[in-house]
């Protein structure tokens, strides 16, 4: 999942096509930005994406456009979303393309969001997931392992099901479990599904 925001505030008109061409005018922004400060744009013509919905809120003369972009290629099992710190989870789930394959499993760890600063709220600038990761690998058959010495830990089970357990962190915040596939077995592997555990 990505996801864009723009807003436009003392727009010129109310009238229906007025707020079109804003809302045009808002997403060709994104699309028109230049590298290295590109990442609206990277979010749009990222060629993995299935799905995407569009959010449009309207108040008196200020315009918010929200873009989120899904990629549904995996089918995760139920999982808490709210433990305790030191537990960990059991995060199984389904690839539902045949042509996939898992490439692995990463836990991005982060404490509980702050208010930020005004000064910081007013600088334009993309997000992604935070430095601190743990990443799990499908397990390999016998006698091979991965260049790190290990043999993987995700097991992988009949059907393109997989089921692996995933450590959360030791202080309260936010773990965010991200699946990672490949289009067969040498394909670059690309964000497949996320979800959020709140530790606390």
């Amino acid at each position: 999942m990505q996801e864009n925001a723009s807003a436009a505030d003392n727009i010129q008109s109310l009238a229906p096509t007025g707020v079109l061409k804003d809302l045009h005018d808002m997403h060709l922004s994104m699309l028109n930005e230049k590298p290295p400060n590109d990442g609206h744009r990277r979010t749009i013509l990222f060629p993995v994406h299935t799905h995407v919905g569009f959010g449009i809120a309207l108040q008196g003369f200020h315009l918010r456009l929200a873009e989120l972009y899904v990629a549904k290629y995996v089918r995760v099992d139920p999982i808490p979303q709210r433990v305790k710190p030191k537990q960990s989870v059991l995060f199984s789930g389904r690839l539902l393309n045949p042509e996939n394959e898992l490439a692995g499993v990463d836990v991005y760890y982060e404490p509980l969001p702050t208010p930020p600063q005004i000064e910081w709220l007013r600088v334009a600038r993309s997000y992604g997931m935070p430095d601190e990761r743990e990443s799990f690998q499908p397990r390999l058959p016998a006698g091979l392992l991965y260049t790190d010495g290990t043999k993987g830990e995700i097991e992988m089970l009949a059907g393109r099901n997989f089921r692996v357990r995933v450590p959360l962190s030791r202080i309260p915040g936010i773990n965010t479990i991200m699946v990672w596939l490949s289009k067969g077995e040498n394909g670059v592997p690309f964000p497949a599904s996320q979800i959020c555990v709140l530790v606390e």
